[in-house]
């Protein structure tokens, strides 16, 4: 992967470092950034940091059982969670894109790790992934099964339609966009905009490009190298290189130098296997 080369694909980065082997495929359709294979050791705890996504995870065990599964939602700092399985397939949806299928808000899942069991709409989705063995395979069931919940999906009116278009906007610009360009293009106030805004995702627009700015500094530290961090800062949309420390720091639990000398220096690069796409959309 490249910098920038696509769309922003919002990253866990200690995920990769904390894993044994990490692979992924980048899918970047129906709402899906991608899909992650993790072998892990059980039993342990690892960083994670912003990235206004949903995950669904499935945690198995040496034997391909499934041992867990759940549904994840962004978190605003960076703080640890627990890995139980000795292997874990996960499903990162774009940033502010709702699963179909999934039962709660965003808001509802914001710092929150639910068991799937809980909020998904049937359990046909955990019966299919319990056994599954490849990574490949995982992929075709969890799609095969994700389908049948696109298929009854509706098209978002009102307020849910206001918030998708806000997302969008600030999805689309790196979160550069400003409340008034949203307030402009929706014809609603800030303050309603705002507002609705909450009431789904639990944070504001402002926090969202906020997330969104500093998975794109993650990709851009990643795969950039930059120079200098005051190009970073300017290039990346802060208002100075001192804004951009602390929000990074904030996020990441470290300062954007460590963090780029960590992933030299753990070959972060290097760990990351990208597996061609062979799945079919099946919808």
């Amino acid at each position: 992967m490249l910098w920038k080369k696509d769309r922003l694909r919002p990253t866990q980065p200690y995920f990769v470092l904390a894993a044994e082997e990490f692979l992924q495929e980048i899918y970047l359709e129906q709402g899906i950034s991608h899909f992650y294979n993790i072998r892990t050791q059980g039993g342990r705890s690892v960083r994670v940091v912003p990235d206004g996504c949903i995950d669904l995870t499935f945690e198995y065990g040496g034997d391909g059982a499934l041992l867990a599964a759940f549904a994840s939602g962004t978190v605003l700092a960076c703080q640890e969670i627990a890995w139980t399985g000795q292997e874990i397939f996960g499903v990162r949806f774009l940033p502010g894109f709702h699963p179909e299928g999934l039962n709660v808000r965003m808001k509802d899942l914001l710092g929150e790790k639910l068991p799937l069991s809980e909020v998904w709409k049937d359990g046909e989705l955990l019966a299919a992934m319990d056994g599954a063995t490849e990574f490949g395979g995982r992929i075709r069931l969890f799609l095969q099964e994700y389908a049948k919940h696109e298929a009854k999906k509706e098209e978002p009116f009102g307020k849910r339609a206001l918030v998708q278009s806000a997302k969008e906007m600030v999805y689309g610009s790196d979160g550069k966009v400003k409340i008034s360009q949203i307030q402009e293009k929706t014809g609603y106030t800030a303050r309603y905009i705002n507002r609705v805004f909450i009431e789904e995702m639990g944070f504001s627009p402002k926090t969202f490009c906020k997330i969104i700015q500093f998975q794109r500094a993650l990709e851009f530290l990643n795969y950039g190298a930059p120079d200098k961090m005051t190009d970073a800062a300017v290039y990346l949309g802060y208002y100075d290189q001192s804004q951009f420390i602390k929000d990074f720091k904030r996020y990441a639990g470290i300062t954007p130098k460590k963090y780029l000398n960590l992933m030299r220096r753990k070959d972060y690069v290097g760990k990351v296997r990208d597996q061609p796409r062979e799945t079919e959309d099946p919808g």
